[in-house]
């Protein structure tokens, strides 16, 4: 049978349209629930602890969907809900005391001033890892919950169409959030760097990152439930889990300050390790939530192997002096301002004049901030030059 709306195109062909293109759900939703007589749809995912729950809407009001994730991820019909088998089309109402539903803040806030009477629901497997519960719903006012019958029969034939693209969306999620190309761009940076997951478990290192790792020389890993980062020295570990753990709620939307880099010492006696923690924005769409994809960038300076190239490539981009230049290496290469003079054979004050030009220069205003922009630049295996200048 062949599933026309009122507009003449079939809903299958916007079903999978959003497969393919998953910004385009929320068009979807609203010409699916035009073919199935309701006043909006859904997809909805109620998320266990330490996840993200969202609402992607088709024609229903954003404000009352945000109040809904605030406040109402627990409610009756998410309740009755949690019994059904995965891929059973329902109405929900079916499964509930009405009268007690219309007695609640969730019918007062959410479902009465949108005219909502009941919803057409089906929960989708994609969903229901670690605990979570969602899927597709499609709203009904009083006078389309008169036909419920008719209306969940055609949405009984839809519902493998909607399974399906929402799976296609996932997958195809994986591979459009960045993560992947964030991964090139990793294996091109001269420095050990890394991208960890939402769990916070190591999702990619590039080659001198994996080269420090096997070294256990003030960074290492904890197999612990998945690959993480771990130092070398247990009384640090604490500080950077901490560190990752910030990291990681402020790429989650949390406004917690972030830490400055880290000072990890090594067991063999070299320069400490400066690791810094870069969260990484959400993805660009709420369904890619549900995928394992970079959370937070972590960039790992070694000062003992900064090379020549590095300050030669500070003084190309940036105009800088060869002085200048061999200053901004060490001082990005986590080395302190009395370090870096005795390495350079300077005074303080010598030092602290280069620095001051270097900002100028680069534009940047700290220390930290050098460090960002030189590790970004490519370097060689040369040793760095600690002559005068």
């Amino acid at each position: 049978m062949i599933l026309r709306s009122s507009r003449g195109a079939t809903p299958l062909d916007a079903i999978y349209a959003a497969a393919a293109q998953p910004e385009r759900w929320p068009e979807t939703l609203t010409r699916v629930a035009d073919h199935l007589g309701a006043t909006g749809g859904m997809i909805a995912y109620v998320a266990p602890r330490g996840r993200q729950s969202f609402l992607v809407t088709g024609r229903l009001r954003e404000d009352l969907g945000a109040l809904f994730i605030e406040r109402y991820l627990q409610n009756p019909w998410t309740i009755a809900m949690a019994g059904v088998p995965i891929g059973k089309p329902v109405t929900v109402n079916s499964l509930i005391d009405t009268g007690a539903l219309r007695r609640t803040a969730f019918h007062a806030d959410i479902l009465a001033p949108q005219g909502i009477e009941t919803n057409l629901n089906v929960k989708e497997a994609v969903f229901g890892g670690g605990g979570g519960l969602g899927g597709f719903g499609f709203t009904l006012s009083p006078r389309g919950a008169e036909q419920a019958g008719e209306r969940l029969r055609r949405f009984g034939r839809l519902v493998p169409h909607l399974s399906r693209a929402l799976e296609t969306s996932l997958t195809l999620g994986r591979y459009a959030d960045g993560a992947r190309q964030l991964a090139r761009v990793l294996q091109l940076m001269p420095g050990p760097a890394l991208l960890l997951d939402r769990a916070g478990r190591i999702s990619h290192a590039n080659p001198a990152a994996e080269a420090l790792l096997r070294q256990r020389d003030g960074l290492t890993t904890d197999r612990e439930g998945g690959l993480r980062l771990a130092a070398a020295l247990p009384a640090e570990t604490g500080s950077l889990m901490r560190a990752v753990t910030e990291a990681l709620s402020i790429a989650a939307g949390s406004d917690t300050a972030l830490r400055p880099p880290l000072r990890l010492t090594r067991p063999s006696g070299r320069p400490p390790l400066l690791v810094i923690l870069v969260p990484l924005p959400p993805p660009a769409f709420a369904l890619w939530e549900l995928t394992e994809a970079a959370r937070a960038l972590v960039l790992v300076i070694d000062p003992a192997p900064q090379p020549l190239a590095a300050a030669e490539a500070a003084g190309a981009a940036f105009g800088l002096t060869a002085a200048e230049a061999r200053v901004a290496a060490l001082i990005a290469g986590g080395l302190s301002g009395p370090q870096a003079a005795a390495v350079l054979g300077i005074s303080p004050t010598t030092l602290k004049t280069h620095l001051l030009r270097c900002f100028d220069k680069t534009g940047v205003r700290s220390q930290a901030g050098l460090m960002r922009l030189l590790g970004a630049l490519p370097s060689g295996p040369e040793p760095f030059f600690h002559g005068k200048g």
